[in-house]
């Protein structure tokens, strides 16, 4: 572990929300609340969802029932909530009316705002519009939309009458967007007309339209601003966005705590597409923990993570935010344009003090060379998708946050509900790092055998225990819940991550699908892609395993090269980099340069893409990728460098 390069000061460890709720407890900082929480999950749970502001019409009988075993624990069972009572009406109902719950600009420059009574009122009456499309208790509503205005209200709009939201990425094509319609049941879908990226308008609805008409379920299209002159289609029956919001206000629905209200489907290998099922009960309490103790929101916080509403992450933050009173900048469109300074002014012009993206986006930004965007009123960095690289994190740390800024770590995915590892705000930071497993998630590093690994050993992190937000299931999948969370580990949650701990912090090295397997240990991508960004040729890079006659696999490296091309001293000279930092064995087989990696439009390296294309095997699921384009100049990369 290396030095702290960030120490809690005096308002963090005196004045955060994680500060106060210890002192309350009677419980000395965060380390003494970590062990409690995960020793007394009940108390835990219970107090949390006290303090977060959960609104019960009935409360629960006990915090959980974990007698059908971990896959089938019922969390808050006998309580009747929903969701948009604790996140939208009880602000109105305590004095708070006219607070700000979203700000919203487009690329076009084009802002707004709603307050707290208005974005429930709003969301009341789209819910009713939606019912008057036959949209009830328990039916899908998907939602294809960019971010903005609409995907907030709608979140809130299924919540309020018990319906299920769908998220749907904004980017996905008809395909991607019919397989996950179709596998969802949708009854609705609501769509934007078009979305605007780097100037150019990109239609959204010619694709969900032949989505939908794809999809016999799809009764009814709802579009925002419509093109004039649109033809209309015999299959499917289109209303106007517009139309719902003029309809008389739905009451709010008190539901079950295990009642559905988000079905986010995640990309799986094999071309099939997961549905995680997160409930009115479990998912609030546990994103309003993560967002109240790790990334310490309060009510005069104003939040941007860059993400789509398509992710986990949209959903996490417009509800983890609005459980605390905050306001949620939503923006459409890309950070550059038109220039290079839009994302410093979207962070001073909107006052944000939470900012939070991927290190995907810090490295693209470090790339350029420009200063960050050290805005003035920023007080806390998040940061998730991806392990950082010490040059990146330190690059974000200084240039965005100003050196002065903690960087919250956060690591889960879309099963998850949120997260398991995270940073604390009033512990001190190395690069990198992770205070450790959430708070409530009892989570452990454990080798192939089952042992838990020890002090700086790379293992998979595997949690023993249930918590609020995981998936109650995948959706129409049961057998492939069962077999790929539980089946490896009976009893215990397999993540997939390659983690390890050090002096009490936590460190992600990438998922288990990418983790090597050279001379004979087990390396993580991020290694190796820190040691060769490390060389002034390198822009970015990606390291793979390959089939190997003798090693079983052998390193190869995928790089950007700075200048646009990579002479074969350079690739030497970045071989030889690598093995010096990790040792002779180490030392990759091949380093390939390509003119861009292939990426998901939050910013991941598809690195078993990388790899299929090495292997020439059939690639699996491709809806995620915003650049298509990239695996042919990949081919045509690894075509040259085996006839050279």
């Amino acid at each position: 572990m290396g030095e702290y390069a960030w120490y809690p000061g005096r308002e963090l460890t005196e004045h955060s929300n994680v500060a106060r709720f210890c002192r309350a407890h009677g419980l000395d900082g965060y380390r003494a609340l970590q062990a409690r929480s995960v020793a007394d999950p009940e108390w835990y749970w219970t107090a949390a969802a006290r303090d977060i502001g959960i609104v019960w019409h009935e409360e629960p009988l006990c915090a959980r029932d974990g007698s059908g075993g971990i896959a089938a624990t019922r969390w808050f069972p006998g309580g009747r909530t929903n969701l948009v009572d604790s996140c939208l009406e009880r602000h109105v109902r305590r004095g708070r009316p006219d607070a700000t719950a979203l700000r919203w600009e487009r690329e076009d420059g084009t802002r707004g705002r709603l307050g707290y009574r208005e974005a429930a009122r709003l969301s009341a009456r789209v819910a009713t519009g939606l019912r008057g499309l036959g949209v009830g208790e328990g039916d899908r509503v998907a939602g294809y939309l960019p971010p903005g205005p609409e995907a907030f209200l709608l979140l809130f709009a299924c919540a309020r009458i018990g319906a299920v939201l769908v998220p749907m990425f904004s980017g996905f094509g008809t395909d991607a967007l019919a397989v996950r319609l179709a596998d969802a049941g949708a009854r609705v879908l609501v769509t934007a007309g078009a979305t605007t990226r780097r100037g150019n308008r990109y239609e959204m609805l010619p694709v969900a339209r032949a989505a939908a008409e794809k999809v016999p379920d799809v009764a009814h299209l709802v579009v925002v601003d419509e093109p004039p002159g649109t033809a209309p289609t015999a299959a499917v029956a289109t209303t106007a966005w517009r139309a719902l919001t003029e309809a008389e206000p739905a009451e709010t629905v008190p539901l079950a705590a295990g009642a559905p209200f988000l079905l986010l489907y995640t990309s799986g290998t094999t071309g099939r597409p997961k549905g995680a099922v997160h409930t009115h009960g479990g998912f609030p309490v546990q994103v309003g923990s993560e967002v109240r103790y790790n990334l310490d929101v309060r009510p005069d916080d104003v939040a941007f993570w860059v993400t789509d509403p398509g992710w986990i992450m949209f959903a996490l933050v417009v509800i983890g935010c609005t459980l605390a009173g905050a306001c949620v900048l939503a923006y459409e469109g890309a950070l550059d344009h038109p220039g290079p300074d839009r994302l410093e002014r979207l962070l001073e012009e909107h006052r944000v003090s939470v900012f939070g993206s991927s290190p995907s986006l810090a490295r693209a930004m470090m790339a350029t060379g420009a200063p960050g965007p050290a805005a003035s009123g920023l007080r806390v960095l998040g940061s998730t998708g991806e392990p950082w690289t010490e040059a990146a994190w330190r690059w974000y740390f200084e240039e965005v946050g100003g050196g002065r800024c903690p960087v919250i770590n956060i690591s889960g995915g879309t099963e998850v509900g949120g997260s398991l590892l995270a940073s604390a705000p009033t512990v001190p930071q190395t690069p990198c790092g992770f205070t450790g497993p959430c708070l409530g998630i009892d989570a452990v590093i454990e080798d192939a055998d089952g042992a838990e690994a020890g002090e700086g050993e790379l293992g998979e992190l595997v949690v023993r225990q249930s918590w609020p937000g995981m998936t109650r299931g995948l959706w129409r999948a049961p057998e492939r819940f069962a077999r790929t969370y539980f089946g490896r580990r009976p009893g215990r949650w397999s993540h997939g991550d390659l983690v390890s701990r050090s002096d009490g912090e936590w460190f992600v090295h990438g998922r288990l699908d990418d983790v090597m397997k050279v001379a004979g240990k087990r390396l993580g991508p991020a290694e190796v892609e820190e040691a060769a960004l490390k060389d002034p040729a390198v822009a970015e890079a990606a390291a793979v395993g390959v089939p190997h006659p003798v090693k079983g696999e052998a390193l190869w490296c995928f790089v950007v090269p700075a200048s646009g091309t990579l002479s074969a001293p350079e690739a030497e000279r970045i071989r030889a980099r690598v093995a010096e930092a990790l040792g002779p064995a180490f030392r990759p087989g091949r380093v390939v340069a390509l003119p861009e990696l292939p990426r998901t439009r939050t910013g991941k390296v598809m690195r078993r893409l990388i790899r299929d294309c090495v292997t020439q095997d059939v690639p699996g699921d491709l809806s995620t990728l915003a650049n298509p384009h990239s695996l042919q100049a990949l081919r045509a990369a690894l075509h040259e460098a085996a006839d050279g």
